[in-house]
């Protein structure tokens, strides 16, 4: 819930020296139900409260869904370098590899499956 509130203040707040200054203020609150018992309640309220405060179009960052360089200059598919199907092996390597939509080379992220991408959300998922 913090990180969730800390992302939500960065899409309202411009100015990082008041970013600074609210992030403390969110932080005293979240300190000030430390308690297990104060902590339920806040919790309940805390996720209410974001939900109201949350910004309509939120801060993505650049290289991923929502972001100015989104997908900017991606590799084309194999599929489409090669119609026919007559790919040869070393297709797939070096300035060819496939990358996700963050830009990074699929071979670095092979636990990963698919590539979904919520754009309402501009997260993959």
């Amino acid at each position: 819930l913090y990180r969730q509130s800390l992302r939500c203040l960065l899409s309202w707040c411009i100015d990082r020296n008041i970013f600074n200054e609210e992030a403390e203020k969110i932080r005293a609150r979240f300190d000030s139900v430390k308690s297990l018992d104060a902590g339920r309640g806040a919790v309940k309220s805390g996720e209410a409260e974001l939900f109201k405060m949350m910004h309509p179009d939120p801060y993505a960052l650049n290289y991923m869904p929502g972001g100015t360089k989104f997908m900017r200059n991606p590799v084309p598919p194999i599929e489409v370098q090669y119609p026919n199907g007559d790919a040869p092996e070393s297709a797939s390597t070096g300035t060819n590899t496939p990358v996700w939509p963050d830009m990074v080379p699929i071979t670095w992220r092979p636990h990963m499956k698919g590539g979904l991408i919520d754009f309402g959300k501009k997260n993959m998922e």
